[in-house]
C-alpha cells in the first residue's frame, strides 16, 4: 500500500507542475472541478432518491405521487444535463488552452537549449514528447479532471451516497462501505503493476517512432544498402516488446474488471438479501431498500470509473514526467549586448589558446591560437576527425571551450549576446538544410525583412536565376521537405542565396562543395566566389582544388595547426598538407 500511496503523490506533484500552463485559467478550472463535484453528488443521490420513493408510491399505488416525483427526477435530470453541458464546454476550452500552452513551451525549450544538447537528442523520441506526451500531459485539464463523472467528483459522490446509506440503514451501509474499501484496495493493487509496464511501454514506443523516422529519412540508403529486412526485424522485435508489455498491463487491467464486477455483484446480492430480510420484518420499506440498492449500483459504477480515470491519470503522469525532462534541459546561457562590432579593425578574429572538449573528455581542439585578418579568405583543411568542423562551431558559438578566448571585430564574444554573435555570421553547410516552404521562403530565411530586389539579386549572384525562370511558379515553387524536389547543386545555391541575403561580415563554409559533382561544384564554386568578395571567409576543405587560392591554409591535425601558408608554400614545406594533396591528386 506504501507504493500506492507513493504513486498516488508522485501524481499529484504531476498535477501541481502542470498547473503552470493554465495560469490564466485555474479559477475556471477550480471552478469547473466544485460544480461538476456538487452536480454529480447532487444527480447521484436525488436520482437515486427519487427513483426509491417512485417505487414505494407505486407500491402503496399512490399514482398521484408517483407522478409527482417522475417529473421532479425529469426536472433534475434536464438541470444536470444543462450544467455539465456547459462545464464539459469549459473543461474541453481549458484543456485546449493546456495543450497549446505545453507545446508553445516545448517549441521555446528547443529553441533555447544549447546546440549540442538538441543534437544529443533523437529526433523520434523528441517528436513523441512534441506531439503524443503533449496530448496525455493536458489530461490534467480535460474533462478526466473536470467533467461529467470527473476524478476529482467522483470520490466525493462515493463518500456523499456512503454516508446516506449508512444513515438510511446503519448495517448495510457499513457492508457497503467494507466491500467499497475492498475494491478500492484492489484496483489500486493492480494499477500499480500495470504502471511499471505502462513506463516501459512509453519508452520503447519511442525507440518505435525513432525507427520509422529513420525509415522515412533515410529510404533511399536503406533500400540501396539493402536494410528493408534488417530494418523491419528490429522494428518487429521492438513491436513484439510493446505487444509484452502491453500484453502484462491488460493482464492487470482484465484482473482489476473482473475483480471489480465480483466485489460489485457480491455487494449488491448481499444488499438485497440483508434487505428483503429487513422488510420482511418491518424494519425497513420497500423503497429504502431500492434506494440504497441504487445507491449501491452507484458506488460500485463511481469506483470502477475512479480507477478507470487514475489509470488514465497514470497515462497522464508518465507523459508530464516526459514533458518535464524536455522543459528542465538547461538553457543557453544568454548574454546581454554591450558593444558594436568594429568592422574596420585589422582582425575579425582572434583565438587565445582555445581548448573545446566534447562528454569523451578527450580534446577535440588543444590550445589554439588563431587571427583571422579582416576580409581574409582562410581555408581549413584535415584529416576526418581533426577538428575542423568543432572549430568551425566554436566561431559560431555553438559549442564552448573549456580554456581560451576569442574576440571578434574588435572585442570579446563575451560582450556580444549570442544573438548577435550569429548575426554577423553567414553560414554554408555541406548538405544545406531547405524548409518546407518555397524556394522565396526558404532564401528568406537568411534575412525576413529582405525586400523582393534583394531576393532577386541573391537569386542571380547564387547562380539560380536560369533555374527559377524555368519554373512555373517561379520563386513560389515549394521544394518538398528537406528539399526533395532539387538537386544537390540547387540545394545548395538557395542556401548560397540565403547566406547572400543575410549580408553579414563573417562567411563559414562548411565543405560547401564536397558532395557535388564536377558540373554542379563549378557552378556553386563561382556563387561562393561573389558570396565571398568583401567578406572575411572560413572555408573548411575537403577538396583541396577549392581553396588553392586561399589566402591561407592552415592544416589542422587531432586539433591543433601543424602548418600554415599558402597552397605552394605548403606543398613544399608541410608533409602533412602534401600528403592530403597527394591522396586526392594520385
Amino acid at each position: 500500500m506504501i507504493n500506492a500511496v507513493d504513486s498516488i503523490r508522485h501524481t499529484v506533484r504531476m498535477m501541481i507542475w502542470s498547473w503552470q500552463f493554465i495560469k490564466t485559467r485555474q479559477r475556471s478550472y477550480i471552478g469547473c472541478s466544485l460544480i461538476s463535484v456538487l452536480q454529480n453528488a447532487w444527480m447521484s443521490i436525488t436520482s437515486a432518491y427519487l427513483i426509491g420513493q417512485t417505487t414505494a408510491h407505486a407500491a402503496t399505488g399512490n399514482f398521484a405521487a408517483m407522478l409527482q416525483t417522475i417529473g421532479a427526477v425529469a426536472v433534475s435530470v434536464i438541470l444536470g444535463i444543462i450544467v455539465m453541458t456547459a462545464v464539459n464546454y469549459k473543461a474541453a476550452a481549458i484543456k485546449i488552452l493546456g495543450l497549446a500552452q505545453i507545446r508553445k513551451a516545448l517549441f521555446a525549450k528547443l529553441t533555447a537549449i544549447p546546440a549540442a544538447k538538441a543534437d544529443a537528442q533523437l529526433s523520434g523520441d523528441m517528436s513523441t514528447r512534441l506531439s503524443m506526451d503533449a496530448e496525455r500531459t493536458a489530461d490534467f485539464f480535460g474533462s478526466m479532471m473536470t467533467g461529467d463523472r470527473s476524478l476529482a467528483a467522483i470520490p466525493v459522490s462515493i463518500l456523499i451516497s456512503t454516508v446516506i446509506c449508512i444513515v438510511s440503514q446503519p448495517l448495510i451501509g457499513i457492508l457497503n462501505l467494507v466491500f467499497g474499501l475492498i475494491s478500492i484496495y484492489a484496483n489500486l493493487a493492480c494499477i500499480r503493476r500495470e504502471y511499471k509496464w505502462l513506463t516501459q511501454k512509453m519508452g520503447i514506443m519511442s525507440t518505435l517512432s525513432q525507427r520509422m523516422l529513420d525509415l522515412i529519412s533515410g529510404l533511399v540508403v536503406v533500400r540501396m544498402f539493402g536494410l528493408t529486412r534488417h530494418l523491419q526485424a528490429k522494428y518487429e522485435e521492438e513491436s513484439r516488446a510493446v505487444y509484452s508489455h502491453a500484453l502484462h498491463g491488460a493482464r492487470y487491467n482484465a484482473l482489476r474488471s473482473s475483480s471489480s464486477s465480483a466485489i460489485q455483484w457480491s455487494a449488491i446480492i448481499i444488499t438485497l438479501v440483508v434487505g428483503s430480510v429487513f422488510v420482511y420484518k418491518g424494519v425497513t420499506d420497500l423503497g429504502t431498500v431500492v434506494f440504497i440498492v441504487l445507491l449501491q449500483s452507484q458506488i460500485n459504477n463511481d469506483v470502477l470509473l475512479m480507477t478507470n480515470s487514475y489509470r488514465q491519470l497514470q497515462y497522464a503522469t508518465i507523459s508530464a514526467v516526459r514533458v518535464k525532462e524536455v522543459l528542465d534541459l538547461p538553457d543557453e546561457r544568454m548574454r546581454e549586448q554591450s558593444v558594436s562590432p568594429d568592422l574596420s579593425v585589422a582582425n575579425a578574429i582572434e583565438m587565445q589558446g582555445v581548448s573545446v572538449t566534447y562528454e569523451s573528455e578527450l580534446p577535440v581542439i588543444k590550445q589554439l591560437t588563431l587571427h583571422i585578418r579582416n576580409g581574409e579568405k582562410l581555408a581549413i583543411v584535415g584529416g576526418s576527425g581533426g577538428g575542423k568542423t568543432t572549430l568551425m562551431k566554436y566561431i559560431m558559438e555553438l559549442v564552448e571551450s573549456d580554456a581560451g578566448s576569442i574576440r571578434i571585430f574588435g572585442h570579446p564574444r563575451e560582450q556580444y549576446s549570442q544573438e548577435s554573435v550569429r548575426e554577423l555570421v553567414a553560414y554554408v553547410p555541406q548538405n544545406s538544410y531547405l524548409f518546407a516552404g518555397t524556394i522565396r521562403d526558404n532564401i528568406a530565411w537568411g534575412n525576413p525583412t529582405a525586400s523582393d530586389e534583394d531576393i532577386w539579386k541573391a537569386v542571380c549572384e547564387a547562380g539560380l536565376r536560369e533555374f527559377v525562370d524555368r519554373l512555373p511558379s517561379g520563386l513560389n515553387t515549394s521544394v518538398g521537405e528537406y528539399g526533395s524536389q532539387l538537386s544537390g547543386g540547387q540545394r545548395q545555391r538557395i542556401a548560397i542565396a540565403r547566406a547572400m541575403v543575410k549580408n553579414a561580415p563573417l562567411l563559414v563554409l562548411d565543405e560547401a562543395t564536397s558532395a557535388l559533382d564536377g558540373e554542379s561544384e563549378e557552378l556553386i564554386q563561382t556563387a561562393l566566389d561573389r558570396l565571398m568578395e568583401g567578406r572575411t571567409a572560413i572555408v573548411i576543405a575537403h577538396r583541396l582544388s577549392t581553396i588553392q587560392d586561399a589566402d591561407r591554409i592552415i592544416v589542422l591535425d587531432n586539433g591543433e595547426v601543424v602548418a600554415e601558408g599558402k597552397h605552394a608554400h605548403l606543398l613544399v614545406h608541410s608533409r602533412r598538407y602534401a600528403q592530403l594533396y597527394g591522396l586526392q591528386f594520385a
